[in-house]
C-alpha cells in the first residue's frame, strides 16, 4: 500500500508537469498552466507527508520507550503495514517483559502482606517504611519516623533503633505485648537500609512462663502437704489426750502444752487449706469447649454484674459486634475470667469521681476480642511486668492467683490475657481467643 501511494501521487505530479509543458508551449494557456502547477505542488507536499508518517510512527515509538509509556500505532492509517506489525510486536513483546517483574513484586508483596510477622524499613535518615499489613496494623496510622510509632512506644523505639544487625531482642510494646524483635542491613537503590522484624510471641512466652510456675507450684504443693500431713494428724492425736490430762489435773502445768499443741493443730490446718487451695493453680482442668454465642453470654454477665456494679454508682456498658459473634470456648471458665476481671476494675474505682466500666467484644485478626476498660487508678509501671505472676499481688489482703488462673483460663482456649494503660486514665484488660470457625482442639 504504501508503494501503491507512492507511485500513485508521483505518476500524478508527472502527468500534471507534462500537461504543464504542453500548454506552456504550444496553447501559451498560461493561467491553466499556474493551476495544473498549484495542483502539483499540493500532491508533492501530500506525498511529503505521506513519506513522513513513517517517521512519526517511529519517532513516537522511541518516545514512548524512552518515558516507559508503549503506544501502539494508530489503527485505520494507510501505509507501513510491516513497519507497524514489527512495532506492534515490540510493543507486546515488552509489555509482557515490563509486566512480568511487576507479576512477581506483586506476588511477593502479597506473601508479605500475609506473613503475621510485622516488616519495617529505616533508612539512613531515620525514614520508616511499613513494609507489609502487619506492620501497618501494628502502627495503626501513618508514621515517617520510627518513634511516631505510638503502638511501639519510646522505649521500645529506643530499644529497636539501637539494636544490632543480625541480633535478637525480646521488647516489649507500649501496648504490653511481648515481640521477638531482628534487625538486618541490606543495600537498596544506593542506600542502606535497616530492616526490623517485629514477631508477637508473647503466647509462646505465657506459655511457657504458665508451665513452669505450674511445675514449681506442683512441687512445692507436694512437698509441703507431705510435711504438714504427719503433723496435723499427730496434733490431732495428742489434742484429746492432752484435753483429758488437763481436764484430770487441772493445776498439773500441762495448759500451756496443750494449747501450744492447738495453735499448731490449728495453723497446720490452715496451712494445709492454703496448699490446697493454690494447688488448683497447677491442676486447672481441660476447658469443655462447645459453640457459645459471645451475645448471650455478654448477656448473662451484664445480668449478674450490672446490679453490683450499677449499686455502687459505676456506669457499666457492654457491645458485642457482630452480634452473632460466635466462639468455641468453655462457658463456665470465661465467665469466672470476667467476672474475676470485672471485680478488679471495680476496686479500681473506689476513688474515681466518674466511675465507668466499659466491656466490648469485638473481631479482630480472625480473633475474638473481649476487652474490660475502667477509668479507675490504673496500672502501675512497675507492676505490669508482674501482673500475672502467681501470688503477686498489690490489693491488701489480695490472694495473688486471680489474673494469673485468668491467663491459665485464656491459653487452655488458645487465647492471651493483656493488660496495658487505659489513656488518659484507667486500665484495659484484653481477653483475645479463636472464633468458632478458626478454633482449633483444645490443649
Amino acid at each position: 500500500m504504501f508503494a501503491v501511494g507512492i507511485g500513485v501521487r508521483a505518476s500524478l505530479v508527472g502527468a500534471i508537469a507534462f500537461a504543464i509543458l504542453q500548454l506552456l508551449t504550444t496553447q501559451h494557456l498560461y493561467a491553466t498552466a499556474i493551476v495544473l502547477s498549484g495542483i502539483a505542488a499540493l500532491i508533492l507536499v501530500d506525498l511529503a507527508r505521506y513519506v513522513a508518517r513513517g517517521d512519526r510512527m517511529l519517532e513516537r515509538f522511541v518516545e514512548g520507550l524512552a518515558a516507559g509509556e508503549l503506544e501502539r500505532p494508530a489503527r485505520g492509517v494507510s501505509g507501513f503495514k510491516r513497519l507497524r506489525g514489527a512495532i506492534e510486536r515490540a510493543v507486546t513483546t515488552l509489555d509482557a517483559a515490563r509486566l512480568r517483574p511487576q507479576q512477581q513484586i506483586d506476588h511477593l508483596q502479597t506473601l508479605i502482606d500475609t506473613v503475621p510477622v510485622a516488616i519495617i524499613t529505616l533508612d539512613d535518615t531515620g525514614k520508616v517504611n511499613l513494609a507489609n499489613h502487619a506492620a501497618r496494623r501494628l502502627a495503626g496510622r501513618a508514621m515517617s519516623k520510627l518513634e511516631h510509632l505510638s503502638t511501639i512506644g519510646e522505649s521500645a523505639a529506643e530499644v529497636l533503633s539501637q539494636l544490632p544487625p543480625g541480633h535478637r531482642q525480646v521488647v516489649r510494646l507500649a501496648s504490653g505485648q511481648r515481640v521477638l524483635a531482628s534487625a538486618a542491613r541490606f543495600c537498596a537503590g544506593g542506600s542502606q537500609l535497616r530492616v526490623f522484624s517485629l514477631q508477637n510471641i508473647g503466647n509462646e512466652l505465657d506459655a511457657v512462663e504458665l508451665q513452669a510456675w505450674q511445675d514449681l507450684l506442683r512441687v512445692l504443693a507436694h512437698e509441703m502437704m507431705n510435711s504438714l500431713t504427719p503433723i496435723s494428724s499427730l496434733a490431732d492425736s495428742v489434742r484429746p489426750m492432752l484435753s483429758a490430762a488437763v481436764a484430770a489435773e487441772p493445776d498439773g502445768g500441762l495448759r500451756d502444752v496443750a494449747d501450744a499443741v492447738d495453735v499448731i493443730a490449728r495453723r497446720s490446718a490452715g496451712l494445709m487449706s492454703f496448699v490446697e487451695r493454690y494447688r488448683t493453680m497447677a491442676e486447672l482442668p481441660p476447658p469443655a469447649l462447645e459453640l457459645l454465642p459471645v451475645g448471650e453470654f455478654i448477656h448473662r454477665i451484664d445480668q449478674l454484674m450490672r446490679p453490683t456494679l450499677e449499686g455502687r454508682g459505676i456506669v457499666y456498658s457492654s457491645s458485642v459486634e457482630p452480634p452473632g459473634l460466635t466462639v468455641r470456648a468453655d462457658g463456665g471458665l470465661l465467665e469466672q475470667v470476667l467476672i474475676n476481671l470485672l471485680h478488679n476494675a471495680m476496686e479500681a474505682l473506689s476513688a474515681a469521681a466518674d466511675p465507668r466500666i466499659e466491656l466490648r467484644c469485638q473481631i479482630r485478626d480472625e480473633d475474638c476480642v473481649i476487652s474490660i476498660r475502667d477509668n479507675g487508678k490504673g496500672l502501675e509501671s512497675g507492676s505490669l511486668e508482674h501482673i500475672f505472676v502467681p501470688f503477686f499481688t498489690t490489693k491488701p489482703g489480695g490472694s495473688g492467683i486471680g489474673l494469673s488462673l485468668a491467663r491459665q483460663i485464656a491459653h487452655a482456649h488458645h487465647g492471651q490475657l493483656e493488660a496495658a494503660s487505659n489513656e488518659p486514665r484507667g486500665a484495659v484488660f484484653t481477653l483475645s481467643i479463636p472464633q468458632a470457625s478458626t478454633a482449633g482442639p483444645a490443649a
